[in-house]
């Protein structure tokens, strides 16, 4: 019986491990996140307790350029609570991406996927992401996944979901 339950526990730990992906994520400044991921889930190292928009954008997009600011006010309003991290998917390398951050005065953390297309690779596959951006990953404070969406999201809505997942 015991060597039974040993078998089932390790089996258990072993579809647990299987299920749940590490990645990690540099961005244009150098720092690296571990993050893990998971079904419903978007463990990034640094951001515990803190709600992320994480924003798949393109330098040349127009409705990206236009959500910017809203991003931007979010940010600046909630940093102990809002953590935006933005993954250009444009296939731009890091000195365009900051000389843009520098053009539009973009206040959050911004990745390149040249570094980090396994982590988009991974959005794709749990989220069924096809490729129009603006699209937006919207994880709570304790790291589940709350939704996916494509299009722009006004500053009105990102603070609704802020009330919302600050419950």
């Amino acid at each position: 019986m015991k060597k039974m339950i040993i078998a089932f526990i390790t089996m258990l730990a072993l579809s647990i491990n299987i299920h749940a992906q590490e990645m990690k994520m540099t961005d244009t400044n150098g720092t690296s996140y571990k993050v893990i991921g998971s079904d419903s889930e978007l463990k990034i190292e640094g951001m515990e307790g803190k709600i992320v928009f994480l924003q798949l954008f393109g330098l040349n997009c127009p409705a990206c350029k236009k959500e910017i600011p809203h991003l931007i006010n979010i940010q600046n309003k909630y940093p102990d609570k809002v953590k935006i991290m933005a993954i250009e998917v444009q296939n731009h390398e890091v000195d365009p991406i900051n000389a843009f951050k520098k053009e539009y005065g973009i206040n959050y953390t911004t990745f390149s996927n040249y570094d980090i297309g396994y982590m988009v690779r991974f959005i794709v596959d749990k989220s069924g992401w096809d490729g129009p951006i603006p699209f937006m990953v919207a994880i709570d404070a304790k790291g589940q996944v709350k939704f996916t969406r494509k299009g722009m999201v006004t500053e009105k809505e990102l603070e609704e979901y802020i009330a919302k997942f600050s419950k």
